[in-house]
């Protein structure tokens, strides 16, 4: 039986964990494709995660746009609304370019994660964004390679993101106590378990790519 080469691309997936800071700029343009996971700070971080991104997937119920020269100059082209109620979007989070914007796409997915995957989507429990992110791509058949950055499954006793407390968007900061009452100390240091699950969030990544004959690169 005859078969025809098809064309593949790799993709690299930018989350928000402190092994951001073991990428580089180099690395990230290696790959065909960008996608970033809500806002990541650019500003200053260049250096790692570099300045382009095809692909937005993002909480729109929670905006925290780039400045507008910044998210002009990305080249995005789709972006995915990953909370499980549909929303039109604000203006801000948008480009002046035109994108394909998918505004039910959490809604699609949650259902189909807590039924076959068993994230329980109470009490914030449902796939992460960069668990959403993740599975379009390795079901996508042109993409043979997946490189996640900043992808550190929630750990506890470890920094939960890559930059610095006052960077933390403003809607997020009420995470932070030195009580431990809440799930990062003033440190940045988290210290309870998150409801993504690190163990389920981790496995999921592990086993999809097993299941799908993809190859992955995570920086770590």
């Amino acid at each position: 039986m005859e078969t025809k080469n098809k064309m593949t691309k790799s993709v690299v997936i930018i989350g928000k964990g402190p092994s951001v800071l073991k990428s580089t700029k180099e690395l990230v343009d290696s790959f065909d494709e960008v996608a970033i996971c809500n806002f990541p700070p650019m500003e200053g971080y260049e250096q790692y995660i570099g300045n382009r991104a095809t692909y937005h997937f993002l909480n729109v119920h929670d905006p925290n746009p780039y400045k507008r020269e910044r998210l002009d100059s990305l080249g995005l082209k789709y972006m995915f609304n990953t909370h499980p109620v549909p929303h039109p979007g604000y203006k801000e989070i948008f480009p002046n370019q035109d994108v394909e914007y998918f505004e039910d796409y959490g809604k699609k997915k949650f259902k189909e994660f807590e039924i076959k995957f068993g994230f329980d989507s109470g009490h914030g429990g449902g796939p992460s964004c960069g668990i959403m992110a993740f599975e379009y791509f390795v079901k996508k058949e042109e993409f043979d390679t997946i490189s996640l950055v900043g992808f550190d499954f929630f750990k506890v006793g470890e920094r939960g993101y890559y930059y610095e407390l006052q960077e933390v968007q403003a809607s997020h900061r009420y995470l932070y106590s030195s009580k431990g009452d809440k799930p990062f100390n003033e440190e940045g240091i988290r210290v309870k378990e998150n409801p993504h699950g690190s163990k389920r969030s981790e496995k999921f990544i592990y086993d999809r790519i097993e299941y799908y004959g993809k190859k992955l690169r995570h920086i770590q």
